[in-house]
């Protein structure tokens, strides 16, 4: 499911991935995305083999929906 929403975040037309906040999320996007990327059985193998604990998990997958949630609110300027 993390793959799968880090994948959305990925493709949408505001990412930027300068813009991220948290460094964790960071460390685990890949540098390419956009609507071409499919990597996201890669993402599911790199996430697996990170031996990732459930609260870094659950942080991770919050990270990605407050992200998606900050693209998705118009802008301040």
């Amino acid at each position: 499911m993390l793959a799968a929403q880090i994948g959305r975040l990925l493709r949408h037309p505001a990412y930027r991935r300068g813009a991220i906040i948290s460094p964790l999320l960071l460390r685990y996007l890949p540098v390419d995305s956009g609507y071409a990327w499919n990597g996201e059985a890669a993402l599911r193998a790199r996430l697996t083999a990170a031996g990732l604990d459930a609260a870094r998990l659950d942080h991770l997958t919050r990270n990605v929906q407050d992200e998606f949630l900050r693209l998705r609110r118009p802008s301040d300027a």
